[in-house]
């Protein structure tokens, strides 16, 4: 690791008359790039919880490199905007200042590179954007952008550097970061259903549980029958299920049906609602082959619901 790091540097120090498109370098040269420079990196850890936004962070380690070991790093600066790929754009919050880090918060690590911790609070970005929690949602990620500007006035972003560099593992290139806003989601667990069919006769309460199946936010009901005790009460005892592929999908506390049933069946959910301090899940559901039912979810094994919709 540290031979790339020099093998960099010895590249960025160069005054250099190779075209850059030149097969044979590890990094794109530009012309008028004779003194480069860049941040990697080193590090990364956590995420921005939509579910507990003033406990999250996105925190990085990051060396600065130039040809005298980021010592001609006059500033770092950070951007960051809203990107809203839920709602087609329409909530979306331009790029803004969120952070100037000058060379004087640098501080020379144990490689003898000049590096710094970068911290981005979930509500410190909020606050830049000018949002609340009220305008985001879940799904959607705020876009950061960073600048280095040396102190002959040079300025390297995104625009001005090579995919190689970008890109490559070696180097790293810090010049762009995504950071989604995810809902974590724990569902799984046991309960006991009572469901009005569409017979008009009401279910005995059984117990039913929901596991992850296939992603975070997907769950099945083991045993398959997504009716909770429906066909069997409308069907005369008949014990078949609508089994299938048939999974609920939490989506940031929007519950809805993915898949089908062994019969090609598709749901829908008409409604969800809590109940007796979310001690209750009530879901109102139908599917295209005209049955449908309300069906009270109790005794989760989670304790109360959270809010969902």
């Amino acid at each position: 690791m540290k031979n790339l790091k020099k093998l960099f540097v010895a590249f960025i120090a160069m005054v250099t008359t190779i075209s850059c498109g030149d097969p044979e370098l590890p990094v794109e040269l530009f012309p008028e790039m004779q003194y480069g420079a860049y941040a990697r990196k080193m590090s990364q850890e956590g995420k921005f919880n939509f579910y507990d936004i003033a406990g999250s962070s996105v925190d990085m380690h990051v060396e600065y490199y130039d040809e005298a070991q980021g010592a001609n790093i006059a500033e770092f600066d950070i951007d960051v905007e809203y990107v809203d790929v839920v709602g087609g754009g329409a909530s979306s919050i331009a790029r803004t200042n969120f952070r100037t880090i000058s060379a004087s918060e640098f501080q020379v690590n144990s490689d003898g590179y000049l590096s710094n911790d970068i911290s981005l609070g979930f509500t410190a970005t909020l606050a830049a954007v000018g949002a609340t929690e009220s305008d985001i949602t879940g799904g959607n990620y705020f876009r950061y952008w960073f600048t280095i500007t040396k102190t002959d006035g040079t300025v390297y972003d995104y625009n001005n550097t090579g995919p190689n560099l970008q890109s490559s593992n070696a180097f790293g290139a810090l010049f762009r970061l995504n950071v989604s806003i995810v809902c974590p989601s724990s569902l799984e667990g046991t309960f006991n259903a009572v469901t009005v069919g569409w017979c008009g006769l009401t279910s005995a309460s059984n117990s039913f549980e929901w596991v992850k199946s296939g992603a975070e936010n997907l769950y099945a009901v083991v045993g398959g029958d997504f009716s909770y005790g429906a066909y069997f009460s409308c069907y005369g005892g008949w014990t078949g299920v609508p089994a299938g592929n048939l999974k609920v999908q939490d989506a940031c506390g929007i519950l809805s049906p993915t898949g089908a049933s062994q019969w090609s069946e598709v749901y829908e959910f008409n409604d969800i609602s809590t109940a007796n301090g979310n001690a209750d899940l009530i879901i109102d559901w139908v599917n295209d082959y005209g049955e449908s039912g309300v069906s009270t979810l109790s005794n989760w094994s989670g304790g109360n619901w959270p809010d969902l919709n």
